[in-house]
């Protein structure tokens, strides 16, 4: 099954959803949001009756950018008016209830939201159609443009408008899930897109080994679905409604990983980062240089086997899960994946030398921090976690030394029954 199936598969799951949560109030991002391309809700909302159920008129506007506004490359005209065809085909939104509006900062932020629900989780996709994600993104926020001091204010404004963009309340958990599932898909569509451009600024060689790293990378990030579905999921088809937005969770936690191993790279690629000062400054923002302790190959592999082994002790409640042996020939199989990746992130260091070598190795070593903590959590925290769960996670942003000393299962047999299951 393709990727994109995977992810119509998972998203026909939502669509079985109806509970409801809390949240706070969505608030902008960039300060020029009132300008958006579709009137804001306290506009149209001023116009009518206090009535929450009246429905108010939407009407669609697009932007004209100029060769110099678009990020990337410069589109051809007759690819953008299909595109607005397509957005406005499926997306067929022309009034909103005012109570569904108080769920957005404004009504530019509500049609863009039901536009890439409706691009990407039909049966057919255009979930990595990333040329037409980045130019619908550019008719949402005004602030993008081609108009960048470098690599790193160019993607920092991307990165502003996807979180601007998925800063809204969702009300449901169909909804809840949605967001989920957006989040997943827009850190992947970033890694995918620094990519590109690091590929593109790279000689033969070493275009072909990042070529090759990311065809290992898709492999381990294929197995590491596989494995948390095995180990996490319910054979008897009992994951509720929030079960979407567990899988969504590691593999956005995943994206964020493979944001970790190559943005550096691109930076110092491109921009020259110097890696003696703690960050860089520019007009959008700052650019914090992450280093850590020395976190071995072997440390990773280590906490797989330990891993594995806590399946065989029983640790999981062998009423609501797969066997073991699924579970561990599951875990098994994205160990092996994961070497893989790494011994093809070796092949790339090959290929580097001075800085770019410096930086890429030390991402490498962030990223093998980042699964290490993956790992000794065992997976858990995902989708509605209970707060007994909550309490015995290991943090991203705990210390070097917490995590030499972290175990996940001493930690909850200290707080809680030993006959008890975390999940």
């Amino acid at each position: 099954m393709s990727r994109l199936q995977l992810s119509y598969s998972l998203l026909l799951i939502i669509l079985t959803s109806f509970s409801f949560c809390e949240c706070k109030n969505p608030h902008k991002v960039h300060a020029g949001k009132e300008e958006a391309v579709i009137s804001s809700i306290t506009d149209i909302k001023d116009k009518y009756s206090d009535n929450d159920d009246e429905y108010i008129p939407v009407i669609r506007s697009w932007r004209d950018l100029s060769q110099q506004d678009y990020l990337f490359d410069v589109l051809e005209e007759v690819q953008i008016k299909e595109w607005k065809k397509l957005c406005e085909a499926r997306n067929t939104i022309d009034s909103v209830a005012k109570s569904d509006l108080d769920c957005f900062a404004d009504a530019n932020q509500m049609m863009t939201v039901q536009d890439f629900i409706q691009l990407w989780y039909n049966e057919e996709s255009y979930l990595e159609d990333d040329d037409l994600t980045t130019w619908r993104l550019m008719q949402y926020d005004k602030e993008l443009s081609g108009y960048c001091d470098s690599e790193f204010d160019r993607f920092s404004m991307v990165k502003n408008a996807i979180q601007s963009l998925l800063l809204y309340c969702p009300m449901s958990q169909m909804d809840i899930n949605y967001h989920s599932a957006l989040e997943q898909n827009f850190q992947e569509y970033y890694d995918r897109l620094v990519l590109k451009e690091a590929i593109r600024h790279s000689e033969k060689r070493l275009s072909d080994a990042l070529e090759r790293e990311q065809d290992h990378w898709l492999q381990y990030q294929t197995a590491l679905d596989s494995s948390f579905r095995s180990i996490q999921g319910d054979p008897n088809g009992m994951g509720g409604s929030a079960w979407p937005m567990a899988i969504c969770g590691i593999l956005e936690d995943n994206a964020i990983m493979r944001e970790i191993s190559i943005m550096d790279f691109y930076f110092a690629l491109t921009d020259n980062l110097d890696y003696e000062f703690l960050h860089k400054t520019s007009r959008i923002g700052e650019y914090e240089v992450e280093r850590h302790a020395e976190v071995k190959d072997k440390d990773v592999l280590d906490e797989y086997e330990r891993f594995m082994a806590l399946i065989e002790q029983s640790f999981f409640d062998p009423e609501c899960h797969y066997s073991k042996t699924v579970m561990r020939n599951a875990l098994k199989k994205e160990m092996t994946a994961w070497k893989g990746w790494m011994s093809s992130r070796e092949q790339v260091s090959d290929n580097l030398d001075g800085l770019c070598k410096d930086v890429y190795d030390n991402a490498t070593n962030n990223v093998r921090r980042y699964k290490l903590i993956m790992l000794k959590n065992r997976y858990q925290g995902y989708g509605l976690t209970s707060s007994s769960v909550e309490d015995c996670l290991l943090n991203y942003s705990c210390s070097d030394e917490d995590i030499e000393d972290f175990d996940f299962e001493k930690r909850w047999r200290s707080l809680y029954s030993q006959k008890e299951s975390p999940s």
